[in-house]
């Protein structure tokens, strides 16, 4: 059981907050407005006493698009299924002939000792929101929100879930941000090997092909920045 906000609030100071929306469990989701520059700090103090607390925070983008984060909480929205859509939704790219001829590029190519940085886009934001949810992981949250921002490719919050939870068991990858049409991960354990870095760009191109298609363009430069870097970025249009 997730402790009282009260009780958070002694262990950590948070800007006010407010209930925002009932979570598809039936637990409240809490909100309240911080300077983008103290965002991600405070993302982390609260990530790390997650366990202790049972409240995942996440950054839900500028104040003014917390409807749009939040809108498949509303009663026309309610999930139709708590099941994957797509169950087999990162294996559709990643096939033995791909990876290897991707694997192939990366270690001709690419230096795996070098690595990118963090990118939190809540740190180029004036203000933005911070979420409270109930979640026993992460991976868990998009589901509990009935998160739509990738709707145009029929993917529904477990889908995400499902996606989230494969990024978090094999790359140690935590969610960080969800806004109305972007999802952001901290990576802990980034791909070291060619075929793991290349099997990771596929599933990247699986889950989110707007990345690619209208973003860096080829999975080469997929697999040369942002798989390397210390976190993972999507956006559905």
């Amino acid at each position: 059981m997730a402790m009282t906000i009260d009780e958070l609030q002694q262990l950590r100071t948070l800007p006010p907050l407010r209930e925002a929306a009932t979570a598809t469990d039936g637990t409240p989701v809490y909100a309240g407005e911080v300077d983008g520059v103290d965002a991600f700090r405070l993302w982390s103090d609260l990530r790390r006493l997650h366990e202790h607390t049972g409240w995942w925070p996440v950054l839900a983008g500028e104040p003014d698009e917390l409807a749009s984060v939040l809108i498949g909480l509303c009663p026309d929205f309610a999930p139709g299924t708590t099941t994957p859509s797509n169950p087999d939704l990162l294996s559709e790219e990643v096939t033995a002939d791909a990876v290897h001829a991707l694997a192939a590029h990366v270690e001709a190519e690419l230096d795996l000792t070098q690595a990118g940085g963090i990118h939190v886009s809540a740190l180029g934001q004036d203000r933005t929101t911070l979420c409270l949810v109930q979640a026993p992981a992460g991976h868990d949250v998009p589901a509990l929100l009935n998160w739509l921002g990738a709707c145009n490719y029929d993917l529904n919050g477990a889908d995400h879930q499902a996606v989230l939870r494969h990024f978090h068991t094999h790359y140690g990858a935590d969610l960080v941000t969800l806004e109305p049409d972007i999802i952001e991960l901290l990576v802990h354990r980034r791909p070291a090997t060619p075929e793991s870095l290349a099997t990771a760009t596929l599933e990247h191109l699986a889950y989110c092909p707007d990345i690619v298609s209208q973003g860096v363009g080829s999975l080469e430069a997929l697999a040369a920045g942002q798989l390397r870097a210390g976190s993972w970025y999507f956006w559905w249009d």
